[in-house]
């Protein structure tokens, strides 16, 4: 996630074309991540230090990280930390985007920060995106002040998301709203002791990256039989949240329901972007009561 995340960054401020964002992902799931970029990237080493170990490789038959202990720039415990950072998706964004001389190691770092700073990130948010764990990752896109059982909620879905439809999802900032218009939407609602509705709706033709994947098959348009199939992936992921919230509570999942035309929704409503095969889709979650059309 953190590679479509950043890399959608980095597109937005020119610093990858869209062909070149393309290319890195299509390599990156090839490249092996060179134990040198990660202690930079990790902080444990200077680029300057990492260029001096290199060039003593091209003289000398030894490893790295054996290089590096010599120098002193890294101890025995840092290489093996390093050593298991090889398969992070991060870190073979970076050493996609530096073997293809799109970007420096430097400019990455740079850009990195500009985009920790641009959204208000701390450095342990920093460290959850490049964790690459969904679970870290998509509460740092939640508004404040909502309850531990919606985030578990939308956490499910995400999973449920990535396990079915897209493994290289992600996603925007959410936001909380009282109002929201939909152009189409598939949603279903439970009902007991903790009330709750979720809902995907989009423009155009968007939704049906996730009707063409969860179906089988290829869907024209928006219509009643695509967005049955998007109903019947909200109902699956409402079946494993129920099955994973406390047994003390009594959860009634109700029929879905679809709409291929407009509506309005009112209540307290979570609005997630969320970017299915590239396309924005969002993702509208109430929890404590129904949503209202």
């Amino acid at each position: 996630m953190i590679s479509c995340l950043f890399g959608a960054y980095l597109l937005k401020e020119g610093k990858l074309t869209k062909d070149q964002l393309e290319t890195v992902f299509e390599t990156m799931r090839k490249v092996r991540v060179k134990l040198g970029l990660i202690a930079v990237s990790e902080k444990l080493m200077t680029i300057e230090q990492s260029d001096e170990v290199n060039r003593l490789q091209a003289i000398v038959d030894k490893r790295f990280g054996d290089i590096a202990v010599e120098k002193g720039y890294l101890t025995d415990e840092q290489v093996s930390r390093l050593l298991g950072l090889q398969g992070n998706q991060y870190l073979s964004f970076v050493q996609s985007i530096v073997d293809n001389d799109f970007m420096a190691i430097g400019d990455i770092e740079k850009a990195l920060s500009d985009y920790q700073n641009e959204n208000g990130f701390t450095l342990t948010d920093i460290e959850s995106l490049k964790s690459g764990d969904s679970d870290r990752i998509i509460p740092l896109f939640l508004p404040q002040n909502i309850t531990e059982y919606q985030i578990q909620h939308i956490l499910i879905c995400i999973r449920t998301l990535i396990r079915l439809i897209d493994s290289e999802i992600y996603v925007g900032k959410g936001y909380v709203t009282d109002f929201y218009e939909a152009n189409y939407f598939a949603l279903q609602s439970l009902d007991g002791d903790n009330k709750a509705t979720l809902a995907f709706s989009g423009e155009g033709k968007s939704i049906l990256s996730i009707a063409d994947k969860f179906a089988g098959e290829k869907f024209d348009n928006v219509d009643e039989d695509s967005l049955d199939s998007v109903a019947e992936f909200i109902n699956c992921v409402n079946g494993l949240f129920a099955t994973n919230v406390n047994s003390s509570f009594m959860i009634d999942m109700l029929p879905p329901e679809y709409s291929k035309t407009k509506a309005s929704f009112s209540g307290k409503l979570l609005v997630l972007p969320v970017y299915v095969q590239g396309e924005k889709i969002d993702l509208i979650s109430s929890f404590g009561d129904i949503i209202n059309k």
